[in-house]
């Protein structure tokens, strides 16, 4: 059954839809059915998503009418390179959108089928093609408005509120995995969950972020402190993986001290309570135990407490963030902890992904087009139309085929359902009151689909193509030959997208978490070539990212998710510990310096190659060649010795300890 504030949306949303077809109509509009259309494409359940759907659905249709009416008046005597030009122009849309995952991408993928929608129809009779552009975006725009206005001033539902939620559920699973990783159990099954959900939330949430500056809630102006927040929690992913590996090295090297495990205790305490207060205290602690003997155990405990430090200022600091975005208290201001450790927004491109979604739907287009052409098919534009649209709609999915099978699917039902609306109930109506209630039904139906994540596709689906298939506009006639051929354009277009995306487009979600991985991989050996340091907080944000983009995909083939989160995070110390050893280039000695050469060669290597299989021996004698000479002033070369030390720690983590020269004084905290 449906929740009440399921059928308020949905009524709300049919109202849109249904005040649009009336203004368009009193306007005498051509086809006021794509202002309905339009009002079910625009609706969401959150007045924030719906206003930034608005918006970028608005310039979109702009841009691609403006693209319509060139192609169409450059090309106005040729049929077949117009053809060629729309489906180009269609798949560079659908490749630049692709390419940008925020709310944004909205606006390229409209431009895109909107100039199919106005370009396809005029093949056949170019003269009106501007009067055809500018009929269809008053159409379109009449549908933004009247929806977006009914969505925004009656009942709306604030963005913010979900989001707050969202942001305090990031809280538990990074304190579970805290705990764990200060127990030594960061691969406990506790800990891979932790880590698993909190990676999936705090990429995903990043669409909600993005449209956070258009919602009516208190959190409107907190855009870009949400995104502090969430780069933040991001940041937090390697410094746990580096503090559960090195405490579960200790253990069982012996190495353990009392004092290092009483501040292991005292932070998971500090971490548990959630709250700001006595972490100066904390930190105060901690820096007690930089004072190591430079044994293998030193060293560890030293880059642990580093860690450790780390670890409490970005608590500390997230903490504080969090409350100033849910009560308004002074966001604190830490510019020399972000730009050393905090990530910074980086999206994954797949440009051959993008480039196979835009081939597969220009290839689509020309299929239909050539069937088209070369039959004189009366309704071949409205084929052409709906593979653009099909093409678009799924685009960003692994293997895009299910979903427009599905939408194959819908549409048969919709045609059925439009059959007997015209040739049963609508010849009865007489009047705008009465037509508004015999739709009102499946209107509801719809929006609830709409208004629920699992069926939100489907809805809208089901309102765009049935409202266009309904083809209501003012003097209403029935005209049966004209019914059936829409609808037979209808299939056939979905039907062609079906097969080329199938036979081109289709992957599997393991095919594209091996692409996210390799490309994480190709990263860390990009990096270790590098002639200078690459940008640590960019490799974050990118390696995480794609991080969060796996989990699902993982998921939904039940293997390797926790292996994969594991290898990536181990991969993101190896990239960071390579920028650190770029940056200490300038300091070492010339054996030092010798050696480090020879790390960066092996690690691009074995990167390029398989870094799943154990790296070669020749990297484990290279860093501890590059150590050696450096324990002789350990005070002067302490942070490339704790990069080294953790490049080994991570590469080589069952290794047995190295055995330097001569005993060296304590590592003294500088």
């Amino acid at each position: 059954m449906p929740k009440p504030e399921e059928l308020i949306f949905a009524l709300k949303t049919f109202t849109g839809a249904m005040l649009a077809f009336y203004i368009s109509c009193w306007l005498g509009l051509d086809n006021p059915y794509w202002s309905m259309a339009t009002a079910f494409i625009v609706s969401h359940p959150y007045a924030g998503a719906m206003r930034s759907k608005a918006v970028y659905r608005f310039f979109g249709t702009l841009i691609g009418g403006t693209a319509a009416v060139v192609l169409v008046t450059t090309l106005v005597n040729a049929p077949v390179l117009l053809c060629i030009g729309m489906a180009l122009w269609v798949g560079l849309c659908l490749y630049i959108a692709l390419m940008d995952r925020s709310a944004r991408a909205y606006t390229f993928m409209l431009s895109g089928y909107t100039a199919g929608i106005i370009g396809f129809p005029s093949v056949t009779n170019p003269s009106f093609v501007f009067e055809t552009a500018l009929t269809r975006c008053e159409e379109i725009t009449l549908g933004i408005v009247c929806t977006t206005l009914v969505g925004t001033l009656i009942l709306p539902r604030a963005m913010g509120p979900v989001l707050a939620r969202r942001i305090t559920s990031w809280v538990k699973p990074g304190v579970d995995w805290t705990s764990a990783a200060l127990a030594g159990e960061g691969e406990s099954q506790p800990a891979r969950e932790a880590r698993r959900r909190l990676a999936f939330e705090a990429t995903d949430a990043a669409m909600m972020v993005s449209q956070l500056g258009y919602d009516i809630s208190y959190m409107q102006a907190a855009v870009r402190q949400v995104t502090r927040l969430r780069m933040y929690v991001i940041s937090l992913m390697p410094i746990l993986s580096s503090i559960g590996q090195r405490v579960a090295e200790l253990r069982r090297l012996d190495g353990l001290t009392p004092g290092l495990q009483t501040v292991l205790t005292h932070t998971d305490e500090w971490v548990k309570a959630g709250k700001t207060e006595g972490a100066n205290e904390l930190l105060r602690e901690i820096k007690t135990l930089e004072h190591e003997p430079l044994n293998w155990n030193g060293l560890l405990r030293t880059s642990l407490a580093l860690r450790l430090e780390e670890l409490v200022r970005i608590v500390l600091h997230s903490r504080q963030l969090r409350r100033h975005v849910m009560d308004g208290t002074p966001a604190p201001d830490s510019p020399a902890l972000e730009a050393e450790y905090i990530a910074i927004i980086r999206q994954n491109r797949d440009h051959k992904l993008a480039f196979l979604s835009a081939f597969s739907a220009a290839l689509s287009i020309l299929l239909v087009c050539a069937i088209w052409i070369e039959t004189a098919w009366a309704y071949g534009a409205g084929a052409a139309i709906m593979v653009a649209v099909a093409t678009s709609f799924f685009a960003a999915q692994d293997d895009p085929a299910p979903a427009i099978a599905q939408m194959l699917r819908n549409s048969a039902i919709v045609i059925i359902g439009i059959f007997v609306y015209d040739f049963a109930i609508l010849p009865k109506v007489v009047g705008f009151e009465e037509l508004y209630l015999v739709l009102l039904p499946v209107g509801l139906i719809i929006g609830v689909l709409v208004s629920r994540p699992a069926t939100f596709g489907t809805g809208m689906v089901l309102g765009a193509v049935g409202a266009t298939q309904l083809a209501m506009s003012n003097g209403y006639q029935i005209n049966f030959l004209k019914f059936a051929g829409t609808s037979f354009s209808l299939l056939i277009g979905l039907g062609s997208a079906l097969i080329i995306t199938q036979l081109i487009r289709s992957v599997g979600a393991a095919w594209s978490a091996g692409r996210l991985m390799r490309a994480n991989w190709q990263d860390v050996a990009a990096a270790a070539e590098a002639g200078a340091a690459p940008d640590r907080a960019a490799l974050i944000g990118i390696m995480m990212d794609r991080l969060g983009l796996m989990m699902p995909r993982l998921a939904a083939v039940a293997s390797g998710a926790d292996s994969a989160a594991a290898g990536t995070l181990l991969d993101l110390r190896v990239g960071l510990n390579i920028i650190g050893l770029h940056r200490e280039q300038w300091r070492l000695p010339p054996e030092a310096c010798t050696a480090s050469q020879s790390i960066f060669r092996c690690i691009a290597a074995y990167y390029r190659a398989n870094p799943r299989k154990p790296p070669p021996n020749k990297l484990l004698q290279s860093l501890d060649e590059a150590m050696q000479p450096l324990m002789q002033d350990a005070l002067a070369y302490r942070s490339a010795l704790m990069i080294i030390s953790g490049l080994r720690s991570v590469l080589f983590p069952d290794a047995p300890p190295p055995v330097f020269a001569s005993p060296t004084p304590a590592l003294v905290a500088s």
